[in-house]
Parts: C-alpha cells; structure tokens; sequence
C-alpha cells in the first residue's frame, strides 16, 4: 500500500460505486464531497487539504480518476488515450519510423507482442498498440495501476463508438501484479519484446520535465532495482529486451546492448536474446 495517498474523494455521484471499489482496492479512506462550485488553486488546496494530511489525493469526478497534487503546487494527472495529445502522437507521430517502432523491431507485416513491464501512465503501450503491437502492460504502484485501469474503462467507452479506436484497445491488456511475476506467467511464452522504461534520475534539473513526470516519480521513485529487473528479463527466453533511458543517463547493465538507438531526449538500448531477434 502506497501511504503517500490515504484518501480518495468523489466528487461525482455517478461514479461513487466506481469510486468505492477502488478505495477498497486500495485501502484507502473515502470521502464524497459536492464541489459544485469551481475553486481557485489556493481555495482548492486549502478545501481538500481539510480531508488528508498527505501532499496529493486521489480525486474521482465526472472525467474519471485522477491523481490530484495539493503540495507544493495544485495540479492533477490522468492516464487518458483519448486526448488530444495522443490522438496527435498517434496520427501525426511519425508512425513506424519512430525510434520506440524500430526499438521493438516494428516491420512492415511484422508487429511484435510486447510485455511493457514498467507500464507507468501507459503511453508507450499506447503508440505501440496504436502501431499494430498487443501490449501487455505491468505497473507493481497499486496506485498507478489503478489510474492504469480508469483510463483503460474510459477509453473503451469512448471506443464503443470508435471502430479504429476499439481495434487499439483490444491490443492492450493491464495485469496485475508486477514485473517479476510476469515473466514467471505463462504471457510470457507468446511474448516477442520486453519493454522496460524504469524511473531514473533526470541528469539535468528540469522545468523540462513534464508535471505527470513529476508527480509519477513522486509516487514511485527511482527504481532502485533495475538492474535486478533487466536481469531477470535477459533470464527469459525472450528475444528482444528494450530499455529506454534518457540520452545522458548510463546504461543500467553490466552486460554491452546488442545496439544503441538514439533520440534528442532519450534513447533506446536494445539487448538481444537471440541472433535473429
């Protein structure tokens, strides 16, 4: 249980069973309020900091779940694959000339299935699954798997009258529990790619970093044990193992990637298994 969040407050009648359920998944403490009124920053911290003692809640309204920051600064993030900003990434992004198409080894008639061990807020399974791959998302936070899992609901509501969203929604299954167990699951016999996008130190300080950066590495930390989790995906049978790192950052293996493939932020090293994979 992550204590740095000890309550969920439902603003919105509609979902308060929703919202139940994932108090109770969560252990957490729930709390329905009437906000009909709209708050300025301050007056909304000040509002909801009367209800937990922590620095962020877990806010459920008539858009869904959000994880809410109170301190230092009043911002909310949401896991959502049908905003603006992924409908361009997905139309406009490049498509499988993108770096993360040729780091799982994207060809035409050829769409790998991919385990994303380290799913986080789920965007890379989203282009992914958006460029023809299954995805099977992992993510050990309760907390972020839970906002993983809200996302998922919404999105296939939206796709109900989406038929090309419904096709990319199909491709991407969430499981629960972490990486480790995965790759001890039978998924991971049919799996082709291993993904890992595990939380490092940003080498400079960053007004740069995204808030929903920010505020996931708030939750999460570092992964501590990365190189641990690298290891256990080269200890599979799978034949291609990607790990993103930004471009300044070291790799997190003893072990030489088989290549390098590399972007203005970030970088991909590829580990390969298996000659041909």
């Amino acid at each position: 249980m992550n204590r740095l969040i000890d309550t969920l407050i439902c603003t919105d009648k509609a979902n308060k069973v929703l919202a139940e359920s994932y108090a109770k998944a969560l252990y957490v403490d729930l709390c329905e309020i009437d906000l009909s009124n709209e708050l300025s920053s301050k007056a909304f911290a000040k509002f909801f900091s009367d209800k937990t003692s922590k620095d962020c809640i877990l806010l459920m309204d008539e858009e869904g779940l959000h994880l809410q920051m109170l301190h230092p600064a009043v911002f909310k993030i949401q896991v959502n694959f049908v905003s603006s900003q992924m409908e361009y990434r997905r139309t406009k992004g490049g498509g499988s000339n993108q770096l993360i198409a040729k780091s799982v080894g994207i060809k035409p008639n050829f769409f790998p299935v991919v385990i994303d061990a380290t799913a986080g807020l789920g965007k890379d399974a989203f282009v992914l699954a958006s460029l023809g791959c299954n995805v099977t998302m992992a993510e050990r936070n309760s907390c972020v798997r839970l906002l993983l899992e809200d996302g998922l609901r919404r999105a296939n509501e939206v796709a109900k009258k989406n038929p090309e969203l419904k096709i990319i929604m199909e491709r991407l299954n969430l499981v629960s529990g972490d990486a480790k167990e995965l790759f001890q699951s039978q998924l991971i016999e049919s799996a082709e790619v291993i993904y890992l996008d595990p939380m490092f130190p940003h080498p400079e300080k960053r007004v740069l970093v995204k808030k929903d950066m920010q505020m996931l590495q708030f939750l999460v930390g570092e992964d501590e044990d990365s190189k641990c989790l690298l290891d256990s995906a080269l200890s599979t049978k799978v034949g291609r193992v990607v790990v993103k790192r930004s471009r300044k950052v070291n790799a997190i293996a003893s072990k030489q990637a088989s290549y390098v493939l590399k972007g203005k932020r970030n970088r991909y090293d590829i580990y390969l298994n298996h000659p041909n994979s």
